[in-house]
């Protein structure tokens, strides 16, 4: 069965190509106790993982305090008394810091030869010790699950554990962590030893991987879990494995629930929701819910569920990851719903499971219950999930999943560059112009300003972070804040403090604004200021020494609240060995080669992370109504399409069977092939209608479509898929 999202759904950052995999979750492993004896303590653990890169980019791995790395989240789960419930913290997560690049499950290694990426097809593990140590051990809410993204500066590493002395330390994105502070048990995966205890109970270890700009369509291999018997010696816990590795939510652990999920478009990420509804008698039933947080930012802070208005509910239900009472969420019946609202402490945050029950005088029939966001932010205020609720399914609604294939890239360079060699000189001047997600390499559009400010004090090889008076647009998004290194560089995010220009790292890291790359020692001479007001920031080297030799270098980056950045050059101190000039987006932007800068002022050189066509969509023109007619709509066929096809099914599947094995990559069926049909294409849209019988018996009844083209070329197999739609058919 065929299933797609109807927009193209990938969080604003996504990298293409990019694509992580578990491939192993294992070696659940104890690291002490602390508190009450045997069973009231609490005991810290860590598991073993391996992953490794299917994708057709290298991974960026640039251990802390640099940004872009994976980031592991940790997760154990009891199944007990048929209810499913998280029995872990809000676990610290893991920063990885280094990849082995050996091969393995994804087949002959591309080595990098270098362990701040991992290479195409490479793999690496992390064991169990390397997951427990808390020098890579940080707080998950730091990280934006989404996106994937973590800013060091300010974070755990930088400003040190409450706990320690001289807390909190400078955030200046360097490390104050005092580790001498912690017991067996503080940062690593904490449970409570009671919880382990519960007779003929099932439980589970997962692990879930998050990677900066991985788009959703990769993301179904990141999240993979397995059962494990805990056993209690005497003075140690030891677990053994009783069963296999799955992928996907750790709900669907959960036996006869069903699972479904829904995510916020392309501005926020999942949840999960699993259901088993339990006939009381007397027209009684108990619902219960487990509520998964997967990569929703925002969080969850309300949980809602249709009721039927003749119906009664009662015997509301919570659970979360906590023991105090005080922070409960509270279940009510408000008008024509079930209603669970969260204090203000106390939101489903990413990987983290809530449990929700409530007995109810109805049967169950399909709908949609709405997860509330608990932050503001970007995309919708909720967050719909199909599911089974006490209302008969008598309205009827239309939900989109999986995501379209088909489209492509926009063309242009990521970086440009000059390396070793200089063509800059002095009084020289170049821009990059700001529109809609793009820069153009133009003639210099600024003026030298003069310094002033603030004097940042740089040493030899060292960086600071500062904040900006204004917003900065740029191809990779919107920045608030600049990292500037005394070796003659710039970035969004740090870099590092190399001395010697790395072309490697210039086109792997974060945004990087290269001025005039090269060993320099503010500290041996020179100042650096950095000025910032409403419309625009000026950074400037006024007569910064060289690390070797007595020549001094000035120039500056002007950073305009409009997007626009320009280089301004009054003296370049040009004393021999390696430089670099340029601009790079990072997250391994493909190397374009070193250019003459100035000859390429003219020439039309663009910078970019927009996409060009976009995939394959679908859409319905109204709900599936009773009686109604519906048009399906595909969208956005692919340049030579010569017909569509359209699958109506009663199956729903999830994830999706990835059709890149039979040469189409990218592409997903969603629906059991049950009923097809064909339709024309004018240009790229056409249309296949069906109209739903006026029988009131099939109201609460799912339907499941998805749509594909016919496009010889577009791939080997010949066929680009739409994302899919779930209905549930209703009166009105």
């Amino acid at each position: 069965m065929l299933a797609i999202a109807g927009s193209v759904v990938a969080q604003s950052n996504t990298v293409v190509g990019l694509d992580g995999r578990l491939t192993q979750v294992d070696n659940l492993t104890y690291y002490g106790r602390r508190g009450a004896a045997y069973p009231n303590g609490e005991i810290g653990m860590a598991m073993l993982n391996e992953m490794c890169n299917p994708g057709s980019v290298t991974i960026p791995w640039y251990a802390a305090m640099q940004s872009n790395h994976p980031k592991f989240g940790f997760l154990l789960v009891r199944l007990s008394n048929d209810r499913l419930e998280q029995i872990s913290d809000w676990s610290f997560c893991k920063h990885a810091f280094t990849s082995t690049n050996y091969t393995g499950p994804c087949g002959p290694c591309q080595n990098p030869s270098t362990g701040t990426v991992m290479g195409i097809n490479c793999a690496d593990t992390y064991g169990a010790g390397n997951n427990a140590d808390r020098t890579w051990l940080g707080p998950p809410s730091e990280i934006d699950p989404w996106l994937g993204t973590w800013n060091p500066v300010g974070s755990y590493f930088d400003i040190g554990d409450p706990s320690q002395a001289g807390y909190p330390a400078a955030a200046d994105g360097n490390r104050s962590l005092d580790q001498s502070i912690f017991d067996s048990v503080d940062n690593r995966v904490t449970v409570d030893e009671i919880d382990l205890t519960t007779a003929g109970a099932q439980y589970y270890y997962g692990l879930q991987l998050i990677h900066q700009g991985e788009a959703l369509a990769n993301r179904g291999d990141n999240n993979a879990h397995r059962g494990f018997n805990p056993s209690y010696g005497g003075s140690t816990w030891s677990f053994t494995n009783d069963e296999a590795l799955e992928y996907g939510s750790i709900l669907t652990r959960w036996p006869g629930a069903q699972v479904d999920e829904g995510h916020n478009g392309n501005d926020d990420g999942r949840f999960f929701v699993a259901v088993k509804v339990t006939p009381l008698g007397g027209g009684n039933y108990h619902y219960e819910y487990a509520l998964h947080n997967v990569d929703n930012s925002r969080a969850g802070g309300g949980f809602r569920v249709p009721i039927d208005p003749t119906a009664t509910a009662s015997n509301f239900t919570f659970g979360d990851i906590d023991t105090n009472g005080a922070n409960d969420w509270t279940g009510a019946r408000i008008g024509n719903e079930v209603v669970f609202t969260a204090p203000a402490s106390n939101f489903v945050e990413w990987n983290t499971i809530y449990n929700f029950g409530f007995d109810a005088t109805f049967p169950p029939g399909q709908g949609l219950c709405a997860v509330d966001e608990a932050r503001p932010g970007a995309g919708a205020m909720w967050v719909d999930v199909p599911t089974q609720v006490p209302s008969g399914a008598t309205y009827a609604t239309v939900s989109s999943y999986g995501t379209g294939c088909g489209g492509t890239q926009v063309v242009c360079d990521e970086a440009f560059y000059e390396s070793p060699s200089l063509s800059i000189g002095n009084g020289s001047s170049f821009s990059l112009q700001y529109s809609a997600g793009t820069y153009t390499l133009v003639p210099g559009a600024g003026s030298w300003i003069a310094p002033a400010g603030a004097t940042l004090s740089l040493g030899d090889d060292a960086q600071v972070a500062r904040t900006l008076s204004h917003n900065l647009p740029h191809p990779g998004g919107t920045a608030t804040s600049l990292n500037v290194c005394s070796n003659g560089f710039i970035s969004i995010g740090a870099n590092g403090t190399g001395y010697s220009p790395s072309v490697s790292t210039f086109l792997g890291g974060n945004p990087f604004y290269s001025a005039l790359w090269h060993d320099m020692n503010p500290g041996g001479g020179g100042t650096v200021w950095f000025d910032s007001n409403a419309s625009r920031t000026v950074v400037t080297f006024d007569a910064v020494k060289n690390f070797s030799g007595s020549l001094t270098n000035t120039f500056q980056v002007q950073f305009w609240a409009t997007g626009d950045v320009h280089f301004v050059y009054q003296t370049i101190g040009n004393n021999g060995g390696s430089y670099l000039v340029g601009y790079s987006l990072g997250g391994n932007a493909a190397n374009p080669g070193s250019i003459n800068i100035p000859a390429s002022l003219n020439s039309g050189l663009t910078m970019c992370s927009s996409a060009g066509t976009p995939d394959t969509s679908l859409t319905a023109s109204a709900r599936p109504v009773l009686g109604t007619t519906v048009d399906f709509v595909l969208q956005d066929a692919p340049a030579g399409t010569l017909g569509g096809i359209s699958i109506l099914s009663a199956t729903q599947v999830l994830p999706g069977v990835d059709l890149g094995t039979f040469g189409a990559p990218g592409c997903s069926l969603y629906v059991t092939l049950d009923d097809i049909g064909f339709f024309p294409i004018t240009g790229s849209t056409g249309t296949r209608s069906f109209t739903f019988p006026n029988a009131p018996a099939l109201s609460g009844l799912q339907v499941t479509t998805q749509s594909a083209t016919y496009t010889p070329g577009v791939n080997a197999f010949g066929f680009a898929t739409s994302n899919g739609l779930v209905m549930v058919t209703g009166i009105n």
